[in-house]
């Protein structure tokens, strides 16, 4: 198995000047371990600076400059919301990081799923087979039926299934709130991209364009 690389994100919100329940921002991912260090924001913070001179941000989504007081850390979702008695404590945390960990925990349960949907696939003729009574089960679908893994693979993506509804249910809904979740997911390799209540927005093409400002006042 390939070793897990260890990795730190935060977001840049777009405008400081809005209210918490408004704010918006780009989610960022820092390859490094250390969670909210000095250096992983210096690196969050060139990503994003980056991304604007990509084209990959808007012009007006930092209308006052993007610096280290727009970067903000998103701590692991620990609780991954699975028990209702957690959610208070996850509400205490900003709208837009609540919004960060919704998009980045539905990505992982959503890749949990496609890997696990890849390894039942062999089954899937079996139980349409069995659901529609077309037909006898073959030989070598009996002897599949008959192997320990089918049914541990069936409850496997049972649960995992279960597992990310349970999640997208109980979520804030905040994930709107993180602009490039689509291009996120997709990046991830989700098949599938969670909707989210406000559409990324489209972005254009790189043009020439100077960098947003790194410090304030210059």
């Amino acid at each position: 198995m390939a070793r897990m690389t260890s990795v730190a994100h935060f977001v840049a919100v777009s405008d400081l000047s809005k209210p918490l329940t408004s704010q918006e921002g780009i989610l960022i991912e820092v390859a490094a371990k250390g969670g909210d260090t000095p250096k992983n924001r210096a690196k969050a913070l060139e990503i994003a600076q980056q991304m604007w001179e990509k084209g990959e941000i808007a012009a007006d989504e930092f209308p006052d400059g993007l610096t280290q007081d727009n970067i903000v850390y998103v701590p692991p979702d620990s609780s991954h919301l699975r028990e209702t008695k957690i959610l208070p404590n996850s509400r205490q945390l900003p709208p837009i990081v609540q919004g960060a960990q919704e998009i980045i925990e539905l990505v992982k349960l959503q890749l949990a799923v496609q890997q696990i949907a890849q390894e039942a696939e062999p089954y899937f003729p079996i139980i349409l087979s069995v659901l529609e009574k077309t037909r006898p089960l073959t030989a070598e679908e009996q002897e599949l039926v008959q192997d320990k893994r089918f049914a541990k693979t069936l409850e496997k993506l049972a649960t995992t299934i279960a597992e990310q509804e349970n999640y997208r249910e109980n979520c804030a809904g905040y994930g709107k709130l993180i602009l490039n979740a689509l291009a996120w997911q997709l990046n991830k390799g989700v098949k599938e991209p969670t909707q989210t209540k406000k559409n990324v927005r489209q972005r254009k093409p790189a043009s020439k364009r100077s960098a947003p400002r790194s410090s304030k006042g210059t």
